[in-house]
């Protein structure tokens, strides 16, 4: 003989319906997805920056701290507090975009196609191998952001141990908001592309094998 339990069924039967009801009125915030931008730059056709023209220079490696391996943009709360925000995020990956819009900007100043991503899969062979190590780069909404790293430019025929420049870069954001950050982040890429094709401009100037 089967027994029934009518008020335990509707007590079931209202629960489900709550559930159900919560379900539909919840809805997910958006993420946001951001990318940098290269710079509109150019270099006049009789400036230094023309006698790379013709070099292959390779960008790498790019070496990043281990707290910007995420696809979350990270916010500069103090000097020793950060946040990731789940729902704004690099498209692709802070690397990818950084190197692509570094190579781009280099080769509007320096007026060449041959600049590229080293080690790649590119069958060329740079001249000159710039180096790259990040310790920072991370911002604060409606206040700035930071680059700091060190870098250098390799010549593999000179012998000579290259020279270690260091780079500390700050641009204000105009405004408040993750797209104003993206856009100053944008410009410390771009101040860092001006100051690396100034000393490449200076070595392709040089004959080789001087």
């Amino acid at each position: 003989m089967t027994t029934y339990y009518p008020q335990c069924t509707r007590t079931l039967a209202c629960l489900l319906t709550a559930l159900l009801v919560s379900g539909c009125a919840t809805t997910s915030q958006p993420v946001d997805f951001y990318t940098l931008s290269p710079a509109v730059v150019s270099a006049a056709p009789e400036s230094p920056a023309a006698n790379c023209r013709d070099v292959v220079i390779g960008i790498g490696p790019v070496i990043w701290p281990g707290y910007l391996d995420r696809p979350q943009i990270v916010t500069r709360l103090s000097p020793n507090r950060i946040s990731f925000d789940e729902f704004h995020r690099w498209a692709g990956s802070i690397e990818e975009n950084f190197e692509r819009v570094l190579i781009e900007d280099l080769s509007k100043r320096l007026q060449t196609d041959y600049v590229i991503k080293s080690p790649g899969k590119l069958p060329y062979k740079p001249r000159y191998q710039v180096q790259i190590y990040i310790d920072q780069f991370d911002g604060r909404s409606g206040d700035t952001v930071t680059f700091k790293a060190a870098w250098s430019v390799v010549d593999p025929n000179s012998g000579k141990e290259p020279a270690l420049h260091q780079s500390l870069i700050r641009e204000a954001t105009t405004g408040e908001g993750y797209e104003n950050m993206v856009v100053a982040a944008s410009a410390a890429v771009t101040e860092l592309s001006r100051q690396i094709a100034t000393e490449l401009s200076s070595r392709c100037s040089v004959p080789k094998g001087q």
